[in-house]
């Protein structure tokens, strides 16, 4: 292909002397690829095994009732064990989770065991499928699981294994509550007691402003149990299936977002940040890899469609508006607006890599 010279119209392997749908099918076979691996290979990591938090695989014993949440309206208290929503038996967290994305909008019934009584309440939200729709969290002791490099906690002292008793002189039983009052306190020094080998100790935090959400945080994860989950060939074809279609969403959401300057062009990964991520997949094994491969191959799909000279999207719009007004782009406007996509394209591969060396760096 040289869009500044003619072709020969008699030579039918010349791509552009071929009609425009010819010329589509050609450009939006890489991209449309990208997609059918995504979906092809997302349905093996359900069959190699899914790695799923512990917890759910067992009852629905509430930890943590998030604040103004639906469950706090209805009445639902920690310590109630969740055993029915809208009539179908509830046995375990991921059973809830299920049943509450059948239900995403509107009004639940949910029968909860506080002590020996049985009671019924009406749970009422907007978007009661989401994870956190229904604001209840299964019991999470704040226990320190893994430190990030270089933020606030590591720098203060403490270790995986520290059992944070207060935050801020402020009692804490659960994670999130730990969790929330960091959260409101960015660039603001509070102290932490924890217990470590049946010692008390003291430190004091400054958490790290997270300009993405506008929250503290000081770089501390929670113990994370995990079991292996593998499923059959027909439930990982499904399961695959519906994990890129949650995928599809949420891309286009984050899109929608940078567009819309509700998401910083921070949050975005280029060349350097895909080698580390792999790294990490494939050190994490076989089922994490898979992941990542479909994820990325589902990416690259949509990035490739979007309607950007030099990108595929790109040359699919300029077909487009060639089959419309019936002949073919002059050469030289063409020309000129690849040129200015792909100084657009380069340019934001140059932002985005250095985000990506800042993050290596300030962990930022």
């Amino acid at each position: 292909e040289d869009p500044l010279e003619e072709a020969d119209p008699e030579d039918p392997k010349t791509y552009s002397a071929r009609p425009p749908g010819q010329k589509a099918a050609i450009i939006a076979a890489g991209p449309i690829m990208n997609l059918v691996l995504a979906f092809l290979v997302m349905p093996l990591v359900f069959m190699v095994g899914m790695s799923l938090p512990a917890f759910f695989e067992e009852p629905v014993v509430v930890g943590w009732v998030v604040p103004d949440s639906a469950a706090e309206a209805a009445g639902i208290m920690p310590g109630d064990q969740i055993t029915a929503l809208d009539g179908r038996e509830i046995g375990s967290w991921e059973r809830l989770l299920e049943s509450a994305a059948l239900s995403p909008k509107g009004s639940v019934d949910v029968v909860v065991l506080r002590g020996a009584d049985s009671l019924s309440l009406a749970v009422s939200g907007d978007d009661l499928a989401q994870r956190d729709g229904l604001g209840v969290m299964p019991p999470m002791e704040p226990v320190v699981g893994a430190l990030a490099p270089g933020f606030p906690a590591e720098k203060a002292g403490l270790r995986k294994g520290d059992h944070i008793l207060s935050v801020g002189g402020l009692p804490v039983g659960h994670w999130n509550e730990m969790a929330q009052v960091i959260h409101a306190s960015p660039e603001k020094a509070i102290t932490l007691v924890v217990r470590r080998d049946g010692e008390t100790l003291s430190f004091e935090v400054t958490p790290r402003l997270d300009e993405r959400t506008d929250n503290g945080l000081i770089g501390i994860s929670p113990v994370s149990e995990t079991v292996t989950r593998r499923y059959g060939f027909t439930e990982s074809i499904t399961r695959g299936f519906n994990r890129n279609l949650e995928l599809l969403r949420l891309t286009f959401r984050f899109v929608w977002d940078l567009v819309t300057f509700n998401a910083s062009i921070k949050m975005v990964g280029g060349p350097i940040m895909i080698f580390q991520v792999t790294g990490e997949a494939a050190k994490a094994g076989l089922s994490e890899f898979l992941a990542f491969m479909a994820f990325l191959s589902l990416q690259l799909g949509i990035l490739n469609l979007f309607p950007i000279p030099v990108l595929d999207g790109g040359h699919l719009v300029f077909l487009g508006i060639e089959g419309i007004k019936g002949g073919p782009i002059e050469p030289r406007y063409r020309d000129l607006a690849q040129r200015v996509g792909f100084f657009l394209l380069l340019l934001l591969i140059l932002v985005i890599s250095y985000n990506d060396i800042l993050r290596m760096f300030t962990g930022k």
